[in-house]
């Protein structure tokens, strides 16, 4: 029976498909092949091109370790070699200098127990230069055989020099680049503790100079800048090399002197130190004098703590301050002069940590509306025998030894916990804190607001803090720097008290506020005296045309009130609306006072 035409196709098709499928099998393995040496083309010149060094490795054979097979350009670039210099030279080739021969032997131990390594050392070029490097040596095994090493190598030399720097900034003064407050504490911890071990003696002198106000206020604060570069210089130049001078902020030094004989020798070098500076100093032409007051306090003598030193001998400088004798240290002398004093100095650090200090709220009304979204944080003291004391009986105190620093950060810290808490209860209620001359001039202070504003989750724009103008005008140049920080981060900013010290109006246009407070020794008397009145017309008007808002303090009756509203004012606050009270009070008074209704028209008495 004769073939039908598609069986035959079907018996060609089956005698042919296995030649078919050989063809297109060998095709595919041609093309897998160009493609990979396709790839392997592209890693050579990736390696070859490679800004790192790069060398490959043979296994260990002989007691001198791998021997090196191949390198890329990056590695000759870094070295200053060419390649034929190279191949085949054991690992010494990495040139680390004998001081890391340490390190070099631990590559090698690495290589004979075939395990990773990876380290940093100081290498030597050709030439004789040297960098820092940072080595990886990488085995590469194929069935659990080690077929070769890859190391990789990296020219780090400017990125430890960049840590360096960052390092070396964070620790020293950006002025006069003498180790700022935190070396200080650290390396005042560091002598106390050897002082422990050996049991000698360590100073800590703190010392502020004398009319460096009227410097600034006189002839600027580039003025004062070079004035300070030179007073660092001059003290350091009468310690020696185990001694330290830091400066802490402003025109605030502290020495370290480490092991002196007895305190005569540190009185010795207090004069030294008082001394040099008594010399004029020449600014651009200008012959400029300055004195300075040293506090001494010594360990183990008066504190056994470098925080305690630090406090101590912040009071034996305001001593010496007020009895201009020069330098001062830390005596029963001066503590039997003022036993309640000294005893609230003691206490007032033990209240803090015991947490006997309370916050209250005084509130701050928009004198057109007369609604409350704004409150200043005050602080109260619940002494456990003395009763509630006012700021006025421990600010002061806490501002000469240093304290402030301490109950300053406290006060943020409790003082935004609370604005966290009102704004989850739904009431957005702005606060405006105060804060001292010594804590606007803590180079910290920025890092310090912007770490307590993410821990309490609280817009910066939430936040007021009031300076008084005699903080500001202390030392224009870092204020307005640590002010500025501020701004930057969303922070409001207030001067407080304005009108008391006239010297601020030639800096007012400059500086970074948003507002402007009246001092209440004017809002009082402007019903009853002119002159008063003009002051306060006078500063809104100012205020206004520089683009502030305006807060009058000490509003005291309504005519007061009155008067503001018609002058323009913005913001009021004062004994007639509300006294200061604690942070639950102020929600009830928000509630249930007519000041916190949503819909206040004219004029209303508060209900408390």
């Amino acid at each position: 029976m004769e073939d039908k035409p598609v069986d035959r196709v079907a018996s060609l098709e089956a005698a042919w498909a296995p030649q078919l499928d050989s063809a297109e099998a060998l095709q595919r393995k041609l093309q897998e092949q160009r493609m990979l040496a396709e790839q392997l083309g592209l890693l050579g010149s990736a390696v070859r091109v490679s800004g790192e060094g790069i060398a490959i490795l043979t296994p260990a054979v002989e007691a001198m370790g791998p021997r090196i097979a191949f390198v890329n350009d990056g590695f000759c670039t870094m070295y200053g070699v060419e390649r034929e210099e190279v191949i085949g030279q054991t690992p010494v080739i990495f040139r680390m200098i004998e001081k890391h021969q340490a390190i070099f032997d631990a590559l090698l131990d690495h290589v004979f127990e075939e395990r990773p390594f990876d380290a940093e050392a100081t290498a030597r070029r050709k030439n004789g230069s040297e960098f820092e490097l940072d080595l990886q040596l990488i085995p590469v095994k194929e069935n659990g055989n080690l077929t070769h090493w890859v190391a990789f190598l990296r020219d780090v030399t400017e990125a430890k020099q960049q840590i360096v720097l960052l390092r070396h900034q964070a620790m020293h003064d950006s002025l006069t680049d003498l180790p700022n407050r935190s070396l200080l504490y650290d390396r005042l911890d560091q002598s106390i503790d050897t002082a422990r071990t050996q049991s000698s003696l360590v100073a800590l002198l703190l010392m502020d100079l004398d009319r460096f106000k009227e410097v600034n206020d006189t002839f600027g604060h580039h003025f004062g800048d070079v004035l300070l570069k030179q007073v660092a210089l001059r003290v350091k130049n009468q310690l020696r090399l185990v001694d330290m001078v830091a400066r802490l902020g402003g025109d605030e030094f502290a020495i370290l002197v480490n092991d002196p004989v007895d305190s005569q020798f540190v009185a010795s070098t207090a004069r030294r130190i008082l001394n040099s500076l008594q010399q004029p100093f020449v600014v651009e032409g200008q012959v400029l004098e300055v004195g300075a007051s040293i506090g001494i306090a010594m360990y183990p003598t008066h504190g056994t703590d470098g925080r305690s030193l630090m406090r101590l001998a912040d009071v034996a400088m305001y001593a010496a301050k007020q009895a201009q004798a020069g330098y001062k240290f830390h005596s029963d002398e001066y503590e039997s002069r003022s036993p309640e004093e000294l005893g609230l100095v003691v206490e007032l650090r033990r209240a803090i940590e015991l947490n006997e200090f309370e916050l209250y709220y005084q509130p701050k009304l928009h004198l057109k509306s007369g609604l409350m979204t704004r409150a200043e944080v005050l602080i109260r003291w619940n002494h456990p025998k003395r009763g509630l004391l006012a700021p006025a009986a421990f600010i002061p105190i806490a501002e000469r030894t240093g304290i402030i620093r301490e109950l300053t950060d406290w006060v943020f810290d409790h003082a935004l916990e609370q604005c966290r808490a009102w704004h989850d209860e739904g009431a957005p209620v702005h606060l405006a804190i105060n804060i001292s001359a010594k804590s606007l001039l803590e180079q910290s202070l920025p890092t310090k607001v912007h770490t307590l504003l993410e821990k309490w989750r609280v817009d910066p724009r939430f936040i007021k803090i009031e300076i008084t103008e005699s903080s500001i005008m202390a030392d224009p140049a870092h204020a307005l720097a640590i002010m500025s920080m501020l701004q930057s981060m969303g922070v409001r900013l207030s001067v407080d008290d304005f009108g008391t010290g006239y010297s601020s109006l030639s800096h007012l246009r400059q500086l970074p506020v948003d507002e402007i407070k009246i001092d209440k020794s004017f809002v009082m008397g402007m019903t009853t005296s002119e002159a008063d009145a003009a002051i306060v017309r006078t500063v809104i008007d100012l205020a206004h045309n520089l683009g502030k808002q305006v807060c009058a303090e000490g509003v005291e009756d309504e005519a007061t009130w009155l008067r503001l509203r018609d002058l323009g004012c913005d913001l009021a606050q004062g004994y007639w609306i509300s006294r200061p009270m604690r942070g639950a009070d102020l929600m009830k008074w928000l509630t249930e006072s007519s000041w916190g209704l949503a819909r206040v028209s004219g004029v209303k008495r508060s209900s408390q």
